[in-house]
């Protein structure tokens, strides 16, 4: 049943697709205490902002943005140049 769970449900994790696009084009840089993946793009070819490299989180469990640490939720948002696991909050 957990298979399934992953390749047709949002909300309780990460999709199948959401995994093969982390590995192909992600570059992981951290786990937060709650069990939170964080990545960042390998390059700027599909980012948002010129200059800036997509970052994003894959949640351990229920998809919900409050399980997001207050320095990680800084670093996701530009407001930190450097993960918390190289310059901590």
């Amino acid at each position: 049943m957990s298979v399934l769970k992953t390749i047709f449900t949002w909300w309780n994790g990460a999709t199948t697709g959401i995994h093969f696009t982390v590995a192909r084009r992600g570059r992981f840089v951290g786990q937060d205490e709650l069990g939170n993946k964080y990545y960042e793009a390998r390059d700027a070819r599909d980012a948002y902002d010129k200059g800036r490299k997509r970052r994003w989180v894959i949640y351990k469990g229920y998809a919900d943005a409050s399980k997001v640490t207050a320095d990680w939720h800084g670093w996701l948002r530009y407001t930190f140049d450097e993960p918390p696991t190289v310059e901590p909050f």
